[in-house]
């Protein structure tokens, strides 16, 4: 099935079940937001020297991303559709910049940008290509395992972006452990991998039948299930597409990988996101479906017979209020040592790296101002100060958000798979009670975590100022130039030490934000499950006393709306099942 038309076959269902009771309309929106998206991250991942830019190189058929023999590539860079090549650079202080597509390599590569000692946050690339049209994004991330610790931690900031990777691996090189390791990580975030063996071109036929056996072997021992390993050469498959010819491009092998990506983001893609959809969708018309059969249940089921369920229903309650209570202390707490433990760590860290920075910075800036007043060499140390601050802290601030930002959203995929076991149970407890039958369907937790991070270095002026006193400024210079030294250098540690605190405090208040919104998430939806099974047995307990005629006309009613639950629930079986084929 082809994946757009999976899709509006779940947009469909989605406005169908707007239609039918017992499911709640915030889930049903949640659910659409997911469905009208149009953006499909591919990111490029691996360790150094695998060749990713090349390969984004030889799919898009141009010298975009700059590739070399060193460690290259140390900021991410986004490539998406635009009518005309573009290239945009953001930077850790909020600032973006416009510059040319040959100014590229000044800014992504360690040699042009050496430890990323511009404050480059992020590069983003416009191209005019077709097959980037449908909304596909590329995203080309820094190699891990290098000597480089930073290019390691961008690349594992943007594996919560990716709908699908592209893992390269060198035909020379056999996948190790840390590959292995790496690769337990990348399938935690991506549900599709592309395993590629690229420079398959420097090694002989038997050689790389060999190479693709081993890779293979190691790969599928590592995922548990059989792996498909394409051999590539992205180095001629650039040089065939860039001048048409076909033998070249064959000699690549790239075509057999581009097609089989091409079928998968033409049809996989939007089936693997149907399937999702439809999964989560099901989940909700099957829960909706037994609240209508205990309905129809309890107006059948003798008076006194109903109300024995409904002592051992209301246990059941107690139990699941328990484990509420139990679920938003523990999230409380995983929350607090996140905040407590690993960001007051980190700053910790980061303070102690920044004092020798900031002294280095003073003294170089306090020798090439030496010449002036010690009133403006009082400000000339401040300012550097201030600057030498600001923008490591502005750089912690970014990588240290991603690196917390990606465990905040862990931790309420578990707490939220957690809530969706408990609600699974007390669903199951119901149609045991009541003898209705029940289907349960595993779907991942559609929460999406809203981390409204934000962050400033200074609201105001800083409250912290160098004090140069009148009898300072009366010394003789040679003394009081060592005396403003050495109050620009306290300056400066004071001035470290008071952002840190910002810092560690700004990053406990949006966390605590984070977990109070998603604990009110997920108590909502176990309070609304509690709540829908309770009245659905409740009202048919008040029908059934009325009278036996009405009972029945409320049971037929109900038997129309379980029809169309099920008819609904078949074509959302069908869907479900695309995953298979994503």
């Amino acid at each position: 099935m082809h994946g757009e038309f999976a899709l509006g076959q779940v947009r469909a269902c989605l406005d169908d079940a707007t239609a039918l009771a017992g499911i709640a309309p915030d889930e049903l929106a949640t659910l659409r937001v997911r469905a009208e998206a149009n953006v499909f991250n591919l990111v490029a991942v691996g360790e150094f020297k695998r060749g990713k830019s090349s390969v984004l190189n030889a799919l898009l058929g141009a010298d975009i991303l700059p590739v070399g023999v060193v460690p290259l590539t140390a900021i991410a860079t986004v490539i998406s559709y635009g009518e005309t090549a573009a290239v945009e650079v953001e930077f850790d202080n909020g600032e973006s910049r416009a510059i040319a597509t040959q100014a590229l390599a000044d800014y992504v590569t360690e040699k042009g940008n050496p430890r990323n000692a511009k404050g480059v946050r992020e590069v983003r690339v416009a191209w005019p290509s077709p097959w980037l049209a449908s909304g596909v994004r590329l995203i080309d991330t820094p190699g891990i395992g290098s000597v480089y610790r930073h290019n390691s931690e961008t690349t594992y900031r943007f594996l919560p972006q990716a709908d699908a990777v592209l893992f390269l691996l060198s035909a020379g090189q056999p996948a190790g452990h840390a590959e292995t390791e790496f690769l337990s990580d990348v399938r935690e975030y991506a549900g599709r991998i592309f395993f590629l063996l690229n420079k398959s071109d420097l090694l002989t036929e038997n050689e790389l039948a060999e190479s693709v056996e081993f890779t293979s072997g190691v790969i599928a021992e590592a995922i548990g299930r059989p792996a498909r390993v394409l051999p590539v050469s992205a180095r001629l498959a650039l040089e065939g597409r860039k001048c048409g010819d076909t033998a070249l491009l064959s000699r690549s092998r790239f075509p057999e990988f581009s097609e089989t990506l091409t079928r998968f983001l033409m049809q996989g893609r939007g089936n693997a996101l149907a399937a999702a959809l439809a999964k989560r969708l099901l989940r909700l018309v099957a829960q909706a479906r037994l609240k209508a059969e205990l309905e129809i249940s309890s107006l059948r089921t003798p008076l006194e017979e109903l109300r024995r369920k409904v002592t051992v229903f209301e246990k059941k309650r107690t139990e699941v209020e328990q484990e509420r209570r139990d679920f938003a202390v523990l999230l409380e707490a995983e929350i607090k040592r996140l905040a407590d433990q690993t960001v007051t760590e980190d700053v910790e860290a980061f303070r102690a790296h920044l004092g020798g920075e900031v002294e280095a910075t003073i003294n170089a800036r306090f020798q090439n101002a030496r010449h002036l007043s010690s009133h403006a060499l009082a400000a000339a140390l401040e300012s550097a100060a201030v600057d030498v601050v600001k923008a490591a802290w502005d750089h912690f601030r970014q990588e240290e958000d991603e690196r917390i930002g990606a465990q905040c959203h862990g931790l309420c995929r578990r707490f939220g798979a957690r809530i969706d076991a408990t609600v699974d149970e007390l669903y199951r407890f119901s149609s045991e009670l009541f003898s209705v039958p029940f289907e349960v369907v595993g779907a991942d937790t559609d929460w999406q975590s809203q981390t409204d991070f934000y962050y400033k270095f200074w609201d105001e002026p800083p409250a912290l100022k160098m004090l140069t006193t009148s009898l300072l400024l009366a010394l003789p210079k040679f003394v009081g130039d060592s005396l403003v030294l050495r109050q620009g250098l306290r300056y400066g540690r004071d001035l470290a030490d008071t952002q840190a605190g910002r810092v560690r405090y700004n990053f406990a208040q949006r966390l605590d934000k984070s977990m109070r919104e998603f604990k009110a998430a997920m108590l909502q939806r176990l309070d609304a499950t509690l709540a829908g099974i309770e009245a659905a047995v409740k009202r048919g307990e008040e029908t059934g006393t009325v009278g036996t005629a009405q009972a029945e006309r409320r049971a037929g009613e109900l038997g129309v709306e379980l029809e169309r639950l099920g008819g609904l629930a078949e074509q959302l079986r069908s869907l479900a099942a695309l995953e298979h084929s994503a």
